[in-house]
């Protein structure tokens, strides 16, 4: 080691006494430089590399000589990597680089720094190893992405599935899927049908030795040339006529059954291939993954057991898309239900003590149907808090409930029914809302229980997604074919599951109507119904509290309660005739109370003739009226 390090040291001194008096050279340290940056070992290129220093700088006046020496250098370590590995196949490619390089010379010791008579040609020499690594490793990389369908020591058809491979094996075409600028065209037409390259490895025709085909998804067939001019098939299976069978088998394509076998069998790579069902996603080596744009398509494996508007009700009350409006509950059923109570059941405690202060400021006997049920389970204390209650109120809030054994629960409906229109307005429209809203909810959730993995027993596992992502085993999908092959062989594989499904599944599911009132989602609807609800409390107890909303608060709790103990709201009563001899035939309804004139609403109905009459009048009148009707005229107050 000491020993070439003395001859290095020597070698750099000669140089420096031969070259130091050039006028680039300001001083011996670039000569050193150049030296201490040859990667030799015995600095076998400082001498070449010091002359083309030399020779740069007079044909480059102003050029930075520390620069210079840096590009030049960098270029010699470079040349010393690859010295070992040039090939003669590297040197003719940078003689059509460039022209001027004496590529005979050179093949002679490639590894010769002295075989190069300039810096250009080493540099030119490099950037063709440089370029053709690259082309190498994009040959690779575009190999990955394609179907070699067919090849053979002249003939090459490809099916490409990236932009990438699309460029290598469309290089020297005018085809927009070829193109380096814009990979839109590809994607476009790759996704679109199939896309397929045959090429004459042999021709040197810029026309005709490449010709492209795209099979879209209706099986509409398009040849193009190298020139990207339009050919027809005829034109195609002439050129390439060793080959013709071949591609007329190609055009046709393999049926579905035949790639899955194929893929079993190893003879296609999974990645690259695509099955005719519009659902179909991707395939590995074990299984097909299925991705349905929406519960309808989903559903459609059902289309030889279901009506075409079954599909769609079962579809659009999981899907609820856009435009689509699901009614599960009839507004019009509110007021017979209030008569019965039953809305009263999803008031919550908070609600009931409004209900509760209305009762109590309207004078209404109904307040003493409450009553606060002792409860102080842990569970339910525990829940109390969570929902933010302080639990000073727990006893007062949280267990007032309505005792219903005397019937006020419908007592109650009808007091609501017919004493505050507004109020009675606002809980009809949140009521109705909620209960859609928490029917659709619950429908949506039982449908999906029932719905998502119905093709579980036939293999079709859910992937992810309910309703979208799944997948099936390639083997099963096989067997499936195989039970009838003579009859499925052709068959897409929609058309196969199709007809699997109808012989092998059943689908036992009520229509979402059928479902809502047993599904209803309580979340949902308290979500809907308990704020809205308080607010309309809320409103209607400033109302009462307001003087200016009530003419007069206490007698309208009179006429109120003497009407609701007397006739009762939203009933029928016979009307009095003007003598015991003559029959009942009119009957009386009594609707609400005015609060700006305490008049009472009321209906007559004369018996018989269906005549009605509509008016309000003081409860004054009304008691006139219900004594002897025809002794005057009950809308003249």
């Amino acid at each position: 080691m000491k020993f070439i390090t003395l001859l290095n040291e020597g070698k750099k001194e000669n140089l420096i006494s031969k070259y130091g008096n050039e006028l680039i050279f300001d001083n011996n340290d670039f000569i050193s430089t150049i030296v201490d940056s040859d990667p030799s070992s015995t600095k076998k290129y400082s001498e070449w590399t010091i002359n083309q220093v030399i020779e740069f700088m007079k044909v480059n006046d102003g050029a930075s000589l520390p620069d210079v020496i840096t590009q030049i250098t960098d270029s010699i370590k470079t040349f010393n990597d690859v010295a070992q590995s040039i090939t003669d196949e590297d040197i003719t490619f940078a003689k059509k680089l460039h022209s001027g390089i004496d590529d005979t010379y050179i093949k002679g010791g490639p590894r010769d720094i002295y075989r190069y008579r300039s810096y250009w040609e080493l540099q030119t020499l490099l950037s063709a190893i440089d370029k053709r690594k690259k082309d190498k490793e994009q040959e690779v990389e575009a190999k990955k992405d394609v179907d070699k369908i067919y090849e053979d020591s002249r003939f090459l058809i490809v099916q490409p599935y990236s932009h990438k491979a699309s460029c290598y094996y469309g290089a020297g075409t005018k085809w927009c899927t070829s193109s380096k600028d814009n990979e839109d065209h590809f994607d476009r037409y790759g996704t679109d049908g199939r896309l397929i390259y045959i090429i004459d490895k042999q021709s040197k025709d810029t026309t005709f030795g490449k010709m492209a085909i795209h099979i879209n998804r209706n099986d509409n067939v398009w040849i193009y040339d190298q020139k990207n001019e339009q050919r027809s098939e005829q034109f195609l299976l002439d050129r390439f006529e060793p080959i013709a069978e071949t591609i007329k088998k190609m055009i046709k394509g393999d049926d579905d059954y035949t790639i899955l076998k194929k893929i079993a069998e190893g003879k296609l790579t999974p990645s690259t291939q695509k099955l005719t069902a519009p659902y179909f996603k991707k395939m590995d080596k074990e299984d097909v993954y299925l991705s349905f744009d929406d519960v309808k398509e989903y559903l459609s494996l059902f289309s030889q057991t279901l009506e075409d508007y079954e599909i769609e009700s079962y579809a659009y009350a999981v899907d609820s898309p856009y435009g689509y409006e699901s009614y599960y509950y009839d507004p019009y059923n509110f007021m017979d239900e209030l008569k019965e109570g039953y809305p009263l059941y999803d008031f919550n405690a908070g609600h009931l003590k409004k209900l509760k202060e209305v009762l109590e400021i309207a004078g209404s006997d109904l307040v003493k149907s409450f009553k606060t049920t002792p409860n102080v389970s842990k569970e339910k204390l525990i829940r109390f808090k969570e929902l933010g209650h302080d639990l000073k109120d727990y006893y007062e809030l949280y267990d007032l409930s309505i005792f219903d054994k005397d019937g006020s629960l419908e007592k109650m409906g009808e007091f609501i029914g017919s004493f505050d229109a507004k109020f009675l307005d606002t809980f009809d429209d949140t009521y109705g809302y909620a209960k859609n809203q928490a029917m659709e909810v619950g429908v949506q959730k039982a449908l999906k229980e029932e719905l998502c993995e119905i093709y579980k027993p036939i293999g079709i596992e859910l992937e992810s997604a309910c309703f979208y992502k799944y997948y099936i085993s390639i083997s099963k999908l096989i067997s499936m074919y195989e039970e009838n092959l003579e009859y499925n062989k052709n068959l897409s594989l929609n058309e196969m599951l199709i007809d699997y499904v109808e012989n092998n599944l059943t689908i036992n599911v009520e229509e979402p109507h059928n479902l809502a009132y047993e599904n209803i989602d309580q979340e949902t609807f308290a979500y809907y119904f308990n704020d809205n609800m308080d607010s309309a409390f809320d409103n209607l107890l400033e109302r009462l509290q307001d003087s200016d909303s009530y003419i007069d608060l206490k007698v309208y709790r009179e006429i109120y309660n003497f009407i609701e103990n007397k006739y009762g709201w939203n009933k029928t009563v016979s009307v009095e005739p003007l003598s015991k001899n003559k029959s009942k035939d009119t009957v009386i309804e009594f609707f609400k109370i005015n609060p700006e004139t305490n008049k009472i609403d009321f209906q007559l109905k004369k018996l018989g003739n269906y005549g009605i009459k509509k008016g309000s009048a003081k409860l004054s009148t009304i008691q006139k009226l219900m004594t002897n009707y025809q002794l005057f005229d009950p809308f003249d107050d």
